[in-house]
């Protein structure tokens, strides 16, 4: 008689070739398998109740394409963070400051926008916003990035104080100014593991 091989429960950790291991986890909340890949996390894949571990290796495979991608987009996410690390350290805070804020008011001139008030801080998750009253908040980290990326960064928040969304006439606006600026846009998003690094 032969035995009947059980599946092991959930969360559980399989390693899959070419990928390594790969954390699955059943999700009450989730309506179908998911895959994300995170930097901090691995790769995660959350398992809804009425799908089996099968079925959720099965699709882990079939999106084996597009995880390598993201693993390597990480890596290199990673790897400009580990270039940056000691200008991050030696960043003198004050100087960046004045800076970051010397260039947006010049940006501002030059292509006839205004906004309220400014505020430079030391974000974690973005590197810049713009609220509803036109007060624009900004990374201190913007100082590491090169000129052109900066410049791209403070004139995209620059706009929100016209267009609060990233539809059509934004991205318009945007490439009026700056032609290659999706282009640019993804080099930025290349950099966003100087977000995390302290200072």
């Amino acid at each position: 008689m032969h035995s009947v091989k059980k599946q092991p429960k959930l969360p559980t950790v399989i390693n899959i070739d070419n990928l390594g291991p790969i954390t699955f986890v059943s999700s009450s909340r989730a309506k179908r398998i998911n895959v994300s890949v995170k930097a901090a996390g691995g790769i995660r894949v959350a398992v809804p109740k009425q799908a089996s571990l099968k079925e959720a290796q099965q699709f882990v495979l079939s999106k084996q394409t597009w995880i390598e991608k993201q693993l390597i987009r990480l890596k290199k996410v990673q790897d400009e963070a580990d270039k940056f690390s000691e200008k991050v350290k030696d960043l003198d805070i004050n100087e960046a400051a004045t800076k970051i804020a010397t260039r947006l008011q010049e940006l501002a001139q030059e292509h006839n926008f205004s906004y309220n008030r400014l505020t430079i801080r030391n974000q974690k998750t973005r590197w810049g916003s713009c609220s509803t009253k036109n007060n624009i908040s900004l990374n201190i980290k913007l100082a590491l990035l090169p000129d052109e990326l900066r410049d791209l960064v403070l004139v995209h928040e620059l706009i929100h104080t016209e267009i609060k969304n990233h539809g059509p006439k934004f991205w318009q606006k945007l490439e009026g100014i700056y032609p290659q600026s999706r282009k640019l846009d993804q080099q930025v998003n290349n950099h966003s593991g100087l977000l995390r690094l302290p200072l």
